[in-house]
């Protein structure tokens, strides 16, 4: 009984409400105004004359399926979960219609490999609409590109801003826009994703998959408000690719940066929003080393990338003598130091708190003053080097050509090229990977513990 348990997948029924509105019986309540919390000067920043109240709503179901993802804990032995969510929107009929619904389940599905069911109702009073303060909102934009505090992002925003100019538009997905100063805020439209949401309790699920439907979201959203036709993925092949290829840790397969989720959230905001938007990979098919070489080449004032922020881990886990850093180990912080490697670059060993990653020994590679080495950071450090090792062999092992094969026929689709095309371009990203890779595992040292936990893999 206790096993056919344990194989059940996880269930969680939630209602995405206003205060005043009905509520199923014995049925969570996600309040509008408390557990979704719009922040007034971020919510103006979108107040393009464009606004409408689909805008609203569609930024509603992103929060609710945020909210929905990290209250239930997924659980061992299975990684699905169940959702049965209501939520109140101004136009129940165009969310329930088979045009939106069904582009909208199975991107939500595709990307967290959980199974959604949503009722929508409508609303019983409109929402209040932003305020449409004194803001240039471009009015020739060829392109937003979803911005953050990464270093993809920043690297893809110089390279193609170098050719766009101001007909790149930056939707900053940050939570305050806090880089920007008041006078930035108060004049540049999308200076913060809109909303917080509140569980009122530590997350039950940290694997974070809704992000990617967040952030499509509010890319298609910032699209349709300046009239943009492209939204640019700003993530460079490894990144991109590389968790659905090879999923970290044996997980279902990450989705949250490829072209097959993205298809289905253009057809989303084609029905949604009547804006065709196409998304765009420009750096798919490079390493992010290869991204971050360019970017540097460019040898302006604005090339910034040290800076950024690559790291999977909470300050309070990574700080040291006071001072956050980055962990240095995980997967996110692995990659960077090999594209920083592969770019010829450097950076402060300060960067990290595994300031040497030549240490023959896990816990001697972190900074003497870290006292937070914990049995879950090492997990993490050697899931992300066994998958970039992987990723490294896997064009030589046996098991590639059906790996490549059914993973093309996947992907060809979404970039909306011919399946050999694609085929062979995946060839060569992971042809320079591999020598990125192996030219990064060199120059740490034969005697680090990566190496260590490279050469005792199956």
């Amino acid at each position: 009984m206790r096993e056919s348990i344990l194989l059940e997948r996880p269930t969680f029924a939630l209602d995405v409400v206003a205060s005043s509105e009905r509520r199923r019986k014995d049925v969570q309540a996600c309040i509008i105004g408390r557990d979704i919390r719009f922040k007034t000067a971020a919510l103006e920043s979108f107040a393009s004359r464009n606004w409408n109240n689909v805008v609203f709503d569609a930024l509603v179901v992103a929060a609710a399926v945020e909210f929905c993802d990290r209250a239930l804990a997924r659980r061992a032995v299975i990684w699905g979960r169940e959702f049965n969510v209501l939520i109140a929107v101004h136009d129940a009929d165009l969310w329930s219609s088979s045009k939106v619904y069904e582009p909208l389940i199975a991107g939500l599905e595709l990307l967290t490999g959980d199974r959604w069911k949503i009722e929508f109702v409508t609303r019983i009073s409109p929402a209040e609409s932003p305020r449409q303060i004194v803001m240039e909102f471009p009015r020739n934009a060829e392109a937003v590109i979803a911005y953050s505090d990464g270093m993809d992002s920043r690297a893809v925003a110089g390279l193609e801003r170098a050719t766009r100019g101001d007909k790149l538009v930056l939707v900053r997905l940050g939570g305050s826009g806090t880089r920007l100063t008041k006078a930035e805020r108060a004049a540049r439209p999308f200076t913060a994703v809109p909303y917080e949401v509140e569980l009122g309790r530590d997350n039950g699920e940290n694997s974070a998959r809704s992000r990617g439907f967040k952030f499509a979201m509010i890319a298609a959203i910032g699209a349709f408000l300046v009239n943009a036709p492209v939204v640019i993925v700003p993530e460079s092949g490894q990144g991109a690719l590389g968790p659905a290829l090879l999923p970290v840790g044996q997980g279902y397969p990450d989705y949250r940066n490829h072209p097959a989720f993205t298809a289905r959230m253009e057809a989303l905001s084609r029905a949604l929003l009547g804006h065709a938007v196409r998304y765009e990979f420009p750096r798919i098919w490079n390493t992010k080393g290869e991204t971050l070489a360019a970017f540097a080449r460019l040898g302006s004032d604005d090339v910034k990338w040290m800076d950024t922020r690559s790291c999977w881990q909470q300050a309070r886990h990574v700080s040291v003598d006071g001072h956050f850093r980055q962990c240095g180990i995980c997967a996110a912080c692995l990659l960077r130091r090999l594209s920083v490697h592969a770019a010829g670059l450097s950076e402060p060993a300060s960067t990290y708190v595994w300031e040497n990653l030549g240490a023959a020994v896990f816990e001697e590679g972190a900074n003497p003053n870290f006292k937070k080495i914990t049995r879950a950071l090492r997990q993490y450090a050697i899931a992300g080097v066994m998958h970039f090792d992987h990723m490294a062999g896997l064009r030589k092992s046996p098991e590639y050509t059906l790996v490549k094969s059914r993973f093309v026929h996947g992907l060809a689709p979404g970039l909306r090229e011919e399946a050999p095309v694609v085929a062979g371009k995946l060839d060569q990203l992971l042809t320079r990977h591999e020598e990125e890779w192996s030219a990064f595992i060199d120059s740490i040292g034969a005697q680090s513990f990566l190496n260590a936990w490279i050469s005792s893999r199956p």
